[in-house]
This record gives structure tokens, sequence and C-alpha cells, in this order.
């Protein structure tokens, strides 16, 4: 199930290695957060079947980073954190705010394939930064920059293509694309082109490139959703004429958007990366001493024997961007990082199968145990020492998963535990320290004397 070394493998970023991509819709009134593969089809019914992850209440923006990390707007504030999967929860309750107090104030946010967000505040300028990561942090004021000023808030939409090209549909209905703004003496209004004849006014309840590069669109009058077929030649016009009907039924959704697919429904396939393993601390844990002393004038023999269980503790890193629908259990059969005896290097007890749980922290059971013979010399003592060591490692792993929507992706990450290792018995002569010695002695005068006391009353 799986092996020390994955060569057929590559390292990097998570893979899908069938591209996946779902479409999201917040429900106006309730903001039930539905998710299910976009429709493909004029009978899809995609409002019926998509499946509930979650709630987002009083949310008034949706946006997803090219990462597949979601990001949500509520009153002035803004949130981010994985993408939702949990049908009866707020996401809001779990999400990390990273804004305040100025996010309620734009108009347009949305993220370009590169991870720059872009943002058009109510004023009309437009804004380009990092995505916020501090709420304690103005992202308009300290990590954005001012690309654009005055006219940007006429727009209907703002949109990118997979490429990076940025869309808008203006005040007047038309749709125009050009490259982003880079700085304020750029004249976007004037060098952007027109991609279309048609008046697309009534097309920006949502509208939106897939992460395919097909061009989606809700009517917000019918409630129906189109798209425009990807070419193999770069688009350049978009007739109303070619539009597919993907199904009807979105004028019961407040927010869309599409992100990749990144809930996890089962593992199946995993591997521990061992060379790559680091050992973070080690240090040495007792098990048992004992003291055999002989006052004897003969040698004398004792056995000494013990039987320890510890615990090893570990969990698995999630800094992948997926998440795990509700009460899915995620668990997989794979070997024991360890360290080597002989080398002292991490590595895979491959003759061990465990069964780990990918979500929660795993516990598996060391056992040591040894039975040993004593000869004490006559008056000498010893002492009889059992431990091991006990070492902290970091092991990289990677593994194939299949998404909730039967997609299937390569994800790495970095397994954290403890192990028990090298057990050893050691034997060594006993004289108690001075300190002991002395302390010893003011114990048995305390007790003379206190006795001495008490046989005089």
């Amino acid at each position: 199930m799986e092996s020390a070394r994955g060569d057929s493998w590559s390292c990097g970023p998570v893979i899908m290695d069938t591209p996946g991509f779902l479409l999201f819709i917040v429900t106006k009134g309730k903001y039930t957060i539905g998710a299910g593969l976009p429709p493909n089809n004029k009978d899809d019914s995609y409002i019926l079947r998509a499946t509930p992850v979650g709630k987002l209440m009083k949310a008034t923006k949706i946006f997803f980073s090219p990462e597949g990390e979601m990001f949500s707007v509520r009153g002035g504030d803004v949130y981010r954190g994985p993408i939702p999967s949990e049908q009866d929860l707020d996401w809001f309750s779990a999400a990390k705010k990273v804004g305040k107090v100025d996010w309620g104030n734009f108009k347009f946010l949305l993220f370009h394939p590169n991870g720059d967000l872009y943002v058009v505040t109510n004023n009309g300028d437009l804004y380009k930064g990092p995505a916020p990561t501090n709420e304690n942090m103005s992202w308009l004021y300290r990590q954005a920059t001012k690309i654009g000023s005055c006219t940007w808030n006429s727009l209907q939409a703002l949109f990118f293509d997979p490429e990076g090209a940025l869309y808008a549909v203006k005040s007047d209905g038309q749709l125009v694309m050009g490259d982003p703004p880079t700085s304020l003496e750029d004249h976007w209004f004037d060098e952007c082109i027109s991609v279309s004849a048609d008046d697309w006014s009534k097309l920006t309840h949502f509208i939106s490139f897939s992460p395919e590069g097909e061009l989606c669109c809700v009517n917000e009058d019918t409630g129906y959703m189109y798209k425009f077929p990807r070419t193999t030649i770069v688009k350049t016009t978009y007739s109303h004429h070619e539009a597919q009907s993907m199904g009807q039924g979105f004028k019961l959704g407040l927010l869309f958007a599409f992100t990749t697919d990144k809930i996890i429904h089962s593992i199946e396939h995993f591997e521990f990366i061992p060379e790559s393993g680091a050992i973070v601390s080690k240090r040495p844990v007792v098990l048992k001493s004992q003291i055999y002393k002989n006052e004897d004038d003969v040698p004398l023999k004792h056995t000494f024997s013990f039987s320890q269980t510890l615990n090893e503790t570990s969990n698995f890193t999630h800094d992948h961007g997926f998440a795990v629908k509700e009460g899915a259990k995620i668990t997989f059969d794979a070997g024991i990082p360890c360290v080597d005896k002989t080398g002292g290097q991490v590595s895979i007890k491959t003759n061990t199968i465990h069964t780990w749980n990918y979500t929660e922290t795993n516990s598996n059971q060391a056992s040591f145990s040894d039975t040993s013979d004593v000869l004490v010399p006559l008056h000498k003592s010893i002492r009889m020492t059992a431990w091991v060591r006990r070492a902290v490692l970091n092991v990289p792993y990677r593994a194939q998963v299949r998404t909730m929507f039967g997609n299937t992706a390569t994800i790495e990450g970095t397994w954290k535990g403890i192990c028990f290792y090298n057990m050893m018995v050691s034997q060594e002569d006993y004289k108690p320290s001075a300190l002991l010695l002395l302390n010893l002695l003011k114990h048995l005068s305390t007790r003379d004397n206190s006795q001495g006391s008490s046989s005089l009353l």
C-alpha cells in the first residue's frame, strides 16, 4: 500500500490529475452554500443536485484564490478559509478574519491567476495587492497599490480569464477585454477592445470564466445559465447566438463562484518520503531503574524484569487547501515512520502496517520488555536501568486522493509524530552521592531525636 520511495511521482504542489472544477452557489434568503460539478446540458438540474456544504450567513461577496482557498465578505469584514464541507456549519465560524472596516466598500474583488488580488472601490478606484492575512493591517492603505481611478465603479462586471486577460461589462452593456493595468498612467478604458456586438447588461447576475476557459453567465430575468464553448484558438468575439443553455433556476442564487474541486473523499494511494525526513529532537526516556544492594558476604542473584508500553502520537499537516467532507473518516494503510537503529536516519517500518486516520490525531503503541540476570558482588550495590530514545520526526508524504465529486489529485504534506526506538539496558556500580548520604544521615538523626524525646515523656 505504501513504499519508501515513489520514483514515479514528481515532487511539487497540488496537482489535479484529472482537472475537476466546481460551481459554488449561495442561495438567497437562507444563505445555503451548494457545490457541484458545473452544469453541462440544458436539462442538467444543477440547483437540485448541488450538494449542501455549509452556510454563509449575511455574506455579500464570495471569491476563490487560484489555490482554491475561499474568501468572503460580510459587513465590513473579509474572511478566508478552506473550502466549506460541513452542511450545517456557518463557514464564518471556522474561517479567519483577515480584514475589517473597508471591505464592505468594495464593488468588485477578484483574483488574477497569478494570485494577486484586484479590488474596485465604490468610489471607482482600482487597487492591486497580495491576499489579505491580518485583520489589524489595512490592506487598502498599507499593502495595495492604486493602479486605476475614478471610473472603474461604472462597470457592471469585472473578471479574469484563465490566462490573465481582464474582461469587463461596461455601463452600456459592451463586453470588452484587455491586459490588466499596472499603474495610474495606464488608460485601460481607451485601450481595451470590444469582443462582442451584443448587449451583456442582463447577463451580469453572474458572469465568469470557468477554470477550463469557458465563459459562463446567468440571465437575471430568466434565471437560465449559458456558456460559450472553449475553442482551440484564441477566442476574440462572443456572440449570443453561440451560447448554449446549461439549465435554469439560477435566480435562486445570490452569489456564485468557480473553484477547483478540493473536497477529499478518500485516499487512493499513500507513501512516506523518508529520505527527506528530519529528526527534530531526541532525548532518552527511562523505562525502569532499580538498585540491588548486597550487604552479605556472598554474591547475590536477582532478576531485572520490565514490560512497558509507550504511546506514539502523530498527525498529518493540512496545508494543501483541501478539505474533508463532514463526517468522512479518511483512513488508509501504510508503514510506520521510525529511526533506523543502525544508521540513525529516518526510515519506514514496512513489516508493520498501520491504519492511519488522515484528519485526527493518531496513536500507536510501542511495547518494550526485557529480562536480565543480575549478579551483585558481596558488599556492593548495582543499578540496572532500561531506557529508550524518544524522537520527534517530520516526514514528508505524498498521496493520491479522490475528491467528493470523483476527480483525482496528488497532494503533499508532512507527517509529524513521536517514535521510541533503540531500547538499552545498562548496569553500573551504585554508590550513593555525598549529598544523598548527608540527607540520609540528617533523616536518621531527626528520627533518633524524635524517638529519644518520646522515651523521656
